[in-house]
This record gives structure tokens, sequence and C-alpha cells, in this order.
């Protein structure tokens, strides 16, 4: 796991930022993104909400398995480190964290188009050809790891079983 942070939005009190796992490669040849963070900068704490890509957390658990000292709660740790260890940010934080799947994920906007529009032919590919890759991102990891899906076909994921407990 090589975990990398890539801001996308800030405002004085807030950030999005989107998770990559440098490790883990698309067919271009760039870092497969696995997740979401937007943080909210508060006076005495951070709040906000995490999202980790189904498919990747899916591949993750297959690889390292419960128990593993690589357990999801690393990865939301070393994420949640990037932002609140900065000198003048609030150590204390609340952050929400959910397992969507990236294949159910859309952007929305009322930007202006800055060229012709799409044909409704043209965005169905669209929609066709990134879902394709999302549903690969599970495959990709595993393969990269050196696992086949077939090799662990017979265990079940138990995505809410990472969460650490709450009070």
């Amino acid at each position: 796991m090589n975990l990398k942070l890539k801001r996308t939005a800030r405002t004085p009190y807030s950030e999005q930022i989107t998770l990559f796992d440098a490790d883990v490669r698309d067919e271009n040849g760039d870092a497969v993104s696995i997740g979401k963070l937007e943080v909210h900068y508060l006076p005495d704490q951070i709040v906000g909400t995490l999202l980790i890509w189904q498919e990747y957390a899916t591949g993750y658990a297959r690889l390292h398995g419960p128990g593993s000292e690589d357990a999801m709660d690393v990865l939301i740790e070393q994420a949640l480190a990037e932002v609140s260890e900065p000198l003048g940010v609030p150590a204390e934080y609340g952050i929400e964290v959910y397992y969507p799947s990236v294949s159910g994920h859309s952007f929305v906007s009322n930007y202006a188009d800055e060229g012709e529009e799409d044909t409704e032919a043209e965005a169905d590919a669209q929609a066709d050809a990134q879902t394709e890759a999302n549903e690969s991102v599970t495959e990709r990891y595993l393969r990269q790891a050196g696992l086949t899906g077939g090799q662990e076909a017979g265990r079940e994921d138990d995505l809410a079983g990472w969460r650490r407990p709450g009070p």
C-alpha cells in the first residue's frame, strides 16, 4: 500500500481530497483512486466523511485478510494522519467512514460546457467504459498482489468488520 493524497478542492476551512494507491495502476498506468475524503476544519476539531470504494476494499480484504497488520484501520489512520498532523490544525477528529461502490458514484454539475455536447450514445458509451474500469479495480489489485480471484473465491467479505466499534 502506497497511499497518496491529492487535494481536489480547498476553501479556508475545508478540503476535498482524492485517495490513491500508487502501487496499483489502471490500464493507462495511472494510480488507482481508492476513495475520497472531505474534511472541515473547526476551531477545536476536524470533522468529515471518508469514502473508500467498495471494489478496492474488497480486493484489500482478500489480500490482507482479517486480523492482518495491514487492516483497513491502518489505511484509514494513514489518511487521517495526513490531515490532522500539520501544525496549527486541531488533532481531534470525527470522521464518518463509508464503503460505497464506485460504480454508484457520479458527479453532477451545472458548469458551462466548453465544447460540443455529447450525444446520448456517447454518454452511454462513456458510462459503460467507466463502469467496466471500476469493476476491474478488485481484480487488478489482486493480480498485482500475486493473487487471482479464484484463490479467494470461497471467502466472504465483511466490510463492516473493519470498522472500529463506536463508543
